[in-house]
């Protein structure tokens, strides 16, 4: 049963069952519904990697889960923010959340205001992930060790290159704070290629990281990184024709690994990674 003090980790209850068979889930409820300190409305029902969540009242009314999203989804249901059939609406979206696969024909790269970013024209990619300081709030001190342009990117959150890498490879993107990297595009037979300098924006799919690489090479059509539009006109990157868009995940609060590894759980509640266009 869910206990309202702890639902994730501190079940009250715990019973058995060798098969799916001998699960009684009314039996169950009913032994819920008799203890003081179990939340009445629900209650989970373990088999293998799979979980299974059920109203007490309507023991019909179930919803089968993985264990990637137990503690999300227990702990809303101990608290009472969430309900079986929401969860079921939620899944339904998922496909909402990903991207279009199907390629916009004379597609231009666009700034969030609608102005056409033309091939060889500078600009950085903030990432979209706090409310913008207010330099008027900024302390003296520091203003005064800041360059005009230092002052434009502080704390305010970047695409960068991740470079701490010898090993040889080509080096990929990442999140870092306060700092903007020159980023560029180039139109090749009517495609939109990003770029850092003269490597590349590419998507390797031997890569075990599933992180966005940058290489001399023009990508090939499986390597291609395909740029997607959000409602106020920022982008959205994802693989060419792919159904995850790139996501931050910021590792620290200066670092962020950027890449295509969203999780079930990113999918469900998490967002894309949304990013402007930062011209200076």
């Amino acid at each position: 049963c869910l206990y309202c003090n702890n639902a994730t980790e501190d079940n009250t209850i715990v019973k058995y069952f060798d098969t799916d068979e001998d699960v009684n889930l009314a039996k169950f409820a009913k032994i819920v519904k008799s203890n003081p300190n179990c939340v009445h409305s629900h209650f989970i029902v373990n088999i293998g990697d799979k979980y299974r969540a059920v109203e007490t009242d309507n023991v019909e009314n179930t919803y089968v889960f993985s264990a990637a999203l137990k503690y999300r989804i227990v702990d809303s249901l101990a608290k009472g923010t969430t309900s079986i059939e929401a969860l079921i609406e939620e899944e339904r979206n998922i496909d909402s959340k990903r991207p279009n696969p199907e390629r916009q024909s004379g597609f231009k790269l666009c700034d969030s205001n609608g102005n056409i970013i033309a091939d060889g024209e500078t600009f950085a990619l903030q990432i979209l992930r706090r409310e913008e300081s207010d330099e008027s709030e900024m302390d003296e001190d520091v203003k005064a060790g800041l360059s005009d342009k230092e002052l434009l990117f502080y704390r305010k959150d970047f695409v960068g290159i991740n470079s701490f890498m010898n090993d040889g490879n080509d080096h990929f993107l990442c999140g870092q704070v306060d700092y903007g990297t020159d980023f560029e595009c180039e139109t090749i037979d009517d495609i939109v290629y990003l770029k850092h300098g003269d490597k590349y924006f590419y998507n390797d799919l031997d890569s075990e990281t599933n992180d966005i690489f940058i290489s001399e090479k023009v990508p090939t059509k499986e390597q291609r990184i395909q740029i997607h539009y959000s409602d106020d006109g920022d982008i959205m990157l994802s693989a060419w024709g792919g159904r995850l868009y790139a996501i931050c995940d910021w590792v620290k609060g200066s670092y962020g690994a950027i890449g295509f590894f969203a999780t079930e759980s990113q999918l469900r509640w998490g967002s894309p990674m949304k990013l402007r266009i930062f011209k200076y």
